[in-house]
């Protein structure tokens, strides 16, 4: 079933994220773009009332609902997700709810526990009174790796007398808590397909028919390719929206701080093929374990492009930089990365934003240049260890000559942090310790200067 085209942005709250004063800011520009709509993950960043004890907190209730307040005054839609199996990391890694997890595993939650129900029966709830003009709510859905592990879900998946295995088990727990958001609190409810896109075809019609008849299945698809059909078939009559990536899992991206902007810019502009609305992923993290992917004004080409249109942005006078930058990123030559540095100090701007990302890319340029002469370092290092143990080096004097480069390289580490923290304070960003920590990890400080790192007091 098709509706009428209109492009939703999502924001996941648990990685990088903007003081209240700086995301008001944000909303005006995401809607002076021409998105229509906000899919608002808040995750572990406010404190659920089900979910007493876990989270890492960085909104109050009060924040979130005024935030959700302004950005329906500037006609966007606020809709809700909240995860409900998979990508429940941030609750199941506490200890008192340790009790919930799918065969010990932290990303998933049994669904055979009585006492998972009665939570996100209580979390619906929440999210109902938090937001309380909303008219659909995201209930996630996506990656249940480990479902059906448990002696429980075991136990289940075999006495069902329709033989439907894992997914029977996953429908049945997803549709109870898709038809509470509908028959109690008259919210329209949204869930990722993939779950669904890995079911047998004889199988998927009667479990979607667990489902309410408007639930909404959004396909998410980070790779699309030209030649692809943008939506999935065998979903039947049932309402299908699709998903582009802002910002997803990349490469190496707990080793970067710059995504790859083309390979992004290409998948938005094969969802433009789309006829149904397409809700553009801002992700923060891979998932609550790992890292933090960088700041919203890392991704100012991306908003664009998605916002206004892939052919507006080709006539972006950053898009033949972006080109440029993405190869030099690709190849990790410290010429052309020197080449795209050059050329990044040299970006017109027409707005905050844009000089801010501006600011954003020269850092992760800088940055990219640092961990090659690091890994250059390191390289020398070894080597001169190497022959000095055969006679071929004088140890105190490559040491004394070692030392002079290994100072200079550690001032330029310490300028390059500087540079950072300004930036973070400038745009009132959160996490910086632990982004800065990350970095940091990758010039070898316990190779490259003999020492540990000390804890910053």
């Amino acid at each position: 079933m098709k509706e009428e085209r209109t492009k939703f942005l999502h924001l996941d709250l648990k990685g990088i994220s903007p003081a209240v004063p700086r995301f008001r800011e944000y909303l005006a520009y995401f809607a002076s773009l021409g998105f229509q709509g906000i899919v608002l993950e808040c995750d572990c960043r406010i404190p659920w009332k089900c979910w007493e004890g876990a989270g890492e907190i960085l909104y109050t209730r009060e924040e979130i609902a005024l935030l959700a307040e302004y950005a329906e005054s500037l006609n966007m839609e606020v809709i809700p997700l909240i995860q409900v199996q998979g990508h429940m990391e941030w609750v199941l890694k506490e200890e008192k709810y340790a009790f919930l997890r799918e065969d010990g595993f932290f990303n998933d939650l049994c669904p055979s526990r009585p006492e998972s129900a009665e939570k996100l029966f209580a979390w619906i709830d929440d999210v109902s009174e938090l937001f309380p003009r909303a008219k659909r709510i995201h209930l996630g859905g996506d990656e249940a790796w480990h479902l059906g592990k448990c002696p429980l879900c075991r136990e289940k998946i075999a006495s069902d007398p329709l033989r439907r295995g894992k997914l029977g088990l996953f429908a049945d727990h997803v549709s109870s808590l898709a038809r509470y958001a509908k028959e109690k609190k008259g919210l329209q409810v949204l869930l990722w397909d993939d779950m669904f896109c890995r079911t047998d075809k004889e199988l998927l019609n009667p479990l979607l028919d667990l489902f309410p008849s408007d639930t909404v299945f959004v396909h998410w698809n980070y790779s699309l390719k030209e030649e692809e059909a943008p939506l999935p078939a065998g979903l039947g009559n049932r309402t299908v929206w699709g998903a582009s990536a802002l910002r997803c899992g990349f490469a190496n991206h707990f080793v970067h701080v710059l995504n790859p902007v083309g390979e992004r810019i290409r998948n938005i502009r094969n969802w433009e093929k789309a006829s149904c609305p397409v809700l553009h992923t801002t992700w923060g993290r891979p998932n609550n374990l790992w890292n933090p992917y960088g700041p919203w004004e890392a991704l100012i080409p991306e908003f664009y492009a998605a916002g206004r249109g892939t052919k507006m942005w080709e006539q972006h006078p950053w898009h033949s930089f972006t080109s440029l930058l993405d190869e030099a990123m690709k190849h990790g030559e410290y010429k052309k990365l020197e080449h795209a540095l050059a050329l990044a100090r040299e970006l017109p701007f027409s707005d905050k934003w844009e000089e801010q990302s501006r600011n954003f890319f020269l850092l992760g340029i800088q940055y990219e240049l640092l961990r090659l002469e690091a890994k250059s370092h390191l390289e020398v290092m070894r080597a001169r260890s190497v022959l000095g143990k055969y006679g071929r080096m004088d140890p105190a004097g490559c040491e004394k000559e070692y030392a002079a480069g290994r100072e200079k390289f550690r001032e330029k580490i310490s300028a390059w942090e500087k540079d950072l923290e300004t930036f973070w304070k400038e745009n009132c960003l959160s996490d910086f310790e632990e982004y800065r920590d990350l970095r940091k990890a990758e010039f070898f400080p316990d190779l490259l200067f003999g020492e540990k790192e000390k804890k910053e007091s």
